[in-house]
């Protein structure tokens, strides 16, 4: 009879997107310009947090200030709240390496 291999110690599980990015089946996997974004609908959104908004029809992300949404658009105030809703809080960017 033999002895087990010590190097069954050391097995990892493969390295994939998902697992690095935490991705569930709740979450939102977005394609950019730049790669690629996730955000989660389900977190909490707090002053300074990046969001996925939804602008009549229009997906954008956001910096979240004191009342405003900051885009590379400009800030999003006032009556025009009313047309932002918040998909999600971003949680990883990934940039493409093409």
């Amino acid at each position: 009879m033999a002895f087990p291999s010590p190097a069954i110690d050391y097995v990892e599980a493969r390295l994939t997107p998902e697992s690095i990015m935490n991705v569930t089946q709740s979450s939102i996997v977005i394609p950019t310009d730049e790669g690629y974004a996730v955000a989660e609908p389900g977190h909490k959104v707090k002053k300074g947090a990046t969001v996925l908004l939804d602008v009549n029809g229009k997906m954008m992300f956001a910096e979240v200030g004191d009342g405003v949404f900051k885009t590379n658009d400009g800030i999003i105030e006032g009556d025009a709240l009313d047309d932002a809703k918040v998909l999600g809080v971003v949680t990883f960017m990934v940039k493409s390496l093409d």
